[in-house]
C-alpha cells in the first residue's frame, strides 16, 4: 500500500511539473499576442526609391471614436520593400494643456498604464492614480475631476522591430469636469509625407492616404505602387 500512495504522489508531481506557466497564472503574454494585430506595407521598388530620394516618411495613424485622425501615430524613414507594422491593446491615458497643429503632442498629466473598460480619475491637483474598473468595455474612461483638459491617448506599436508606445489621440477642444470616453478602434491611416514626425497633431485631411479596416481581422497588407495604393 506503502509502494501504491508513493507511485501515485510520483504521478501528480510529474503533472504538476508539466503545467505551464500560463495555466498557473502567466503574465498574460499569450492573451496580448492572441489580440495583437498587424498590418503589411509592401512598396514597389522604383516608388521606393523615389520616396527615398525625395525624403518622404511612412506614416500611421489610428481611429478613436468618431473623431478624425489627428495624431501620427508612427512616422518612420527606415522603411524597405516589406513593412511590418503591428499593436496590441496597451495603453496609457494623460491629459495635455494643448492641441496645436502641426506640433508634437506635449503630455502635461502623468500617463497612466490602463486596459479597455477601466478608468482614470485626475484629481484637482490633475494627478491621476490606478486605474479602476469603469464602463463601457471597449472604451477607455477619464473621470475629470481637474477641470478644462485635452484627454489623450498612447498605444504600444512596432514597426519593422522597433517597439514604442506614442500618441494615437488628442481631443482637439478641451473637456470639462465629467466623464470622457475615448473608444480606440481598429481602422488605420497610412501615407506617406515630407518633414513630419512621430506625435505631431493634425487636423486636416493627408494626402494620397488609404485606410485599413482591421475591427474584424486580424492582419491585412496594402501596396503602394505607381503612387497609388492597391490591395495585392
Amino acid at each position: 500500500m506503502k509502494k501504491l500512495f508513493g507511485a501515485l504522489a510520483l504521478i501528480l508531481a510529474a503533472m504538476m511539473f508539466i503545467i505551464s506557466p500560463a495555466q498557473a497564472g502567466g503574465d498574460g503574454n499569450e492573451a496580448l499576442e492572441a489580440t495583437t494585430k498587424s498590418l503589411t506595407i509592401e512598396i514597389a521598388s522604383g516608388d521606393l526609391e523615389n520616396l527615398k530620394e525625395n525624403k518622404y516618411k511612412l506614416c500611421f495613424a489610428k481611429k478613436v471614436g468618431n473623431n478624425d485622425y489627428n495624431v501620427v501615430w508612427q512616422s518612420s524613414d527606415e522603411y524597405l520593400v516589406n513593412n511590418k507594422f503591428s499593436w496590441t491593446p496597451q495603453y496609457q491615458i494623460f491629459g495635455s494643456n494643448t492641441f496645436e497643429d502641426n506640433v508634437t503632442v506635449q503630455v502635461s498629466t502623468n500617463a497612466v498604464g490602463i486596459g479597455l473598460g477601466e478608468q482614470i480619475t485626475p484629481d484637482k491637483e490633475g494627478v491621476s492614480g490606478k486605474p479602476s474598473t469603469g464602463e463601457p468595455n471597449n472604451s477607455i474612461t477619464m473621470h475629470n475631476e481637474y477641470g478644462s483638459i485635452h484627454p489623450g491617448v498612447n498605444q504600444l506599436s512596432t514597426i519593422n522591430g522597433t517597439q514604442k508606445s506614442t500618441p494615437i489621440y488628442v481631443a482637439q477642444k478641451p473637456v470639462v469636469k465629467g466623464d470622457t470616453e475615448l473608444t480606440p478602434i481598429d481602422k488605420i491611416l497610412v501615407w506617406f509625407e515630407q518633414d513630419i514626425e512621430t506625435s505631431t497633431m493634425f487636423s486636416e485631411s493627408r494626402s494620397n492616404s488609404t485606410e485599413v479596416d482591421l475591427t474584424s481581422s486580424d492582419s491585412a497588407t496594402r501596396k503602394y505602387e505607381d503612387q497609388q495604393w492597391i490591395i495585392p
